[in-house]
């Protein structure tokens, strides 16, 4: 076999593997997209053990806390979902209800941790000088 048939070759099943990659991707993408909405099915199971992951060890939740904070994450994580689709103030509510209902189940010293943890994360998600629904008057 010569040097450029051996190249062809090459070439050929880089180009063939390529393109078995790009069809793939756009089938999982359509599968995806008409079966779930454009989200991944498994993405909303990372975020609630991830969230759940971070409050049991900023909050040290007791086993009833994080039965309960598990139950009202994923109640609330499916509403999140269902409102998905610039619903951003009706989303924004239920992640408030969603922390009440938390903030209820914890003690004095674990609902100071949670106010200084949503400080926190809304630090990092706005630049100084933003509001967002949580800021406004009434909240």
């Amino acid at each position: 076999m010569s040097a450029n048939s051996k190249a062809l070759a090459v070439v050929t099943i880089v180009v063939a593997f390529c393109i078995g990659l790009l069809i793939g991707a756009t089938g999982v993408w359509f599968w995806v997209f008409h079966h779930h909405g454009g989200r991944l099915p498994f993405v909303a199971d990372m975020r609630e053990r991830r969230i759940l992951q971070h409050l049991d060890h900023e909050l040290d939740l007791t086993p009833q806390q994080h039965d309960a904070v598990a139950r009202i994450i994923h109640e609330h994580g499916r509403r999140i979902d269902a409102l998905l689709g610039g619903l951003q103030p009706q989303i924004r509510r239920e992640i408030e209800q969603g922390n009440v209902e938390v903030e209820r189940l914890l003690t004095p010293e674990q609902k100071a941790k949670f106010v200084q943890m949503k400080m926190r994360l809304h630090s990092r998600r706005h630049m100084p000088g933003e509001s967002s629904p949580a800021d406004s008057p009434g909240r």
